[in-house]
């Protein structure tokens, strides 16, 4: 049963989970993130860790990003 108090049930629920980007809460999809089509594609996407989110040609995520995680994003030199 869903109880309304509950905001990690609504979380999965909804789809979205919570991440922080460059130390900002910000809501995403869980499942494969479209990076070069929210952030442009002279972006890196690193996790706090310091290794790179890999992406395909496409921009999507190989893999989902986890949800309370830390990731930085740094502009791509040009």
């Amino acid at each position: 049963m869903l109880c309304p108090s509950d905001s990690s049930n609504l979380h999965y629920q909804s789809g979205f989970m919570t991440v922080f980007m460059n130390g900002v809460p910000t809501e995403v999809p869980r499942g494969p993130l479209d990076v070069k089509g929210m952030f442009g594609q002279d972006v890196v996407l690193l996790h706090s860790s310091g290794v790179p989110v890999p992406f395909n040609e496409y921009g999507l995520t190989i893999q989902s990003l986890q949800n309370g995680e830390s990731y930085f994003l740094v502009s791509r030199p040009i």
